[in-house]
């Protein structure tokens, strides 16, 4: 999956996540990646478990 200039529901869904949990951008543009293929996020990075409507797996 990529990120395209084109993607508007993708790209607005990444300044939603940003604005109401105030991640980094790149975490922002994985969680909203993993939000929009229904994916589990499998990740050692605490900061994700902030995202309430993301899945995540911590190892």
């Amino acid at each position: 999956m990529s990120l395209m200039a084109g993607d508007t529901a993708l790209i607005q869904q990444i300044i939603q996540l940003r604005q109401q949990y105030r991640l980094k951008l790149p975490d922002t543009i994985i969680a909203a990646m993993a939000l929009q293929a229904t994916a589990k996020l499998v990740t050692a990075d605490q900061e994700f478990a902030k995202v309430s409507i993301l899945t995540v797996i911590s190892c």
